[in-house]
């Protein structure tokens, strides 16, 4: 089981779970399950000390107050390290997580040793518009995001049919979340008109890591992001959905350690 630690990042307190053994790793987790551990995490942590931040305001961060946009959280991420002693580590983001990791690539390239961008969001085609996060019903949103809809997850959203069936502590973490995302991807929603232009800057090796069957962010957003970082390669996982550390956590690891494990 990893750690749980809080360090204190300015005025805000980080929830931070430290697992494994090797050199660090910096995770930057979803709206969803992975902002806790899980065996995605553990399959990382074979080969590095994995850190696992909850963003501001998810699980039990505070400072969302603080948060007005994305460059808060790049902020935030770039006094974490700090904080942490950290000099340039790989960062693996997901879905939200990798549109700040995109971010803090892009902006603060000596943090960023390897770069690993899973369904990330933060960018924009008019042609493919993301689906819609915020206003969807449970079901709708076990179909967008999970290609196998008899993972546990996806079978507990599609059993919410009314408010009456949604768990009270599912309920308010979710909209906790929600909430605290909505704080910078509500207007514009989940991109930043000026990211794709900057991502020439970033200078770490790069991942694009994308599920085919991704209905919230199509697999276009992934060609994107490969084509827009220098030297990007993209690697598409098959029979997966919107977040494959949590739909395929074995290929997720395997593909993440084998690229981080290249010279």
């Amino acid at each position: 089981m990893p750690e749980r630690r809080t360090v204190r990042v300015g005025t805000k307190d980080v929830r931070l779970l430290v697992g494994g053994d090797g050199p660090p790793l910096l995770y930057l987790h979803s709206v969803g399950a992975d902002v806790d551990w899980l065996e995605a995490h553990d399959r990382l942590a074979r080969r590095f000390t994995v850190h696992l931040p909850a963003h501001p305001g998810f699980a039990e961060s505070t400072g969302v107050d603080q948060v007005d946009g994305i460059f808060d959280l790049v902020l935030h991420y770039v006094d974490l390290l700090a904080a942490l002693g950290l000099g340039p580590v790989p960062v693996v983001g997901s879905s939200f997580g990798g549109w700040i990791a995109a971010e803090l690539a892009a902006l603060y390239p000596d943090r960023v040793g390897r770069l690993v961008l899973a369904d990330a969001v933060g960018l924009w085609i008019d042609a493919a518009p993301i689906g819609e996060l915020f206003g969807s019903t449970p079901p709708e949103l076990a179909g967008m995001l999970f290609h196998d809809q008899d993972h546990p997850l996806a079978q507990m959203l599609r059993a919410m049919t009314s408010i009456a069936d949604v768990p009270e502590d599912f309920a308010y973490t979710q909209l906790k979340a929600l909430e605290a995302a909505a704080k910078v991807g509500w207007n514009p929603y989940l991109h930043d008109p000026k990211l794709e232009g900057r991502l020439g800057r970033v200078t770490a090796p790069t991942l694009v890591l994308w599920g085919r069957e991704d209905g919230l962010v199509p697999l276009v957003y992934g060609e994107r992001y490969r084509e827009r970082i220098p030297g990007a390669r993209l690697e598409v996982l098959e029979r997966c959905g919107h977040l494959p550390a949590i739909e395929r956590p074995v290929e997720f690891a395997e593909a993440v350690l084998g690229f981080l494990a290249q010279t």
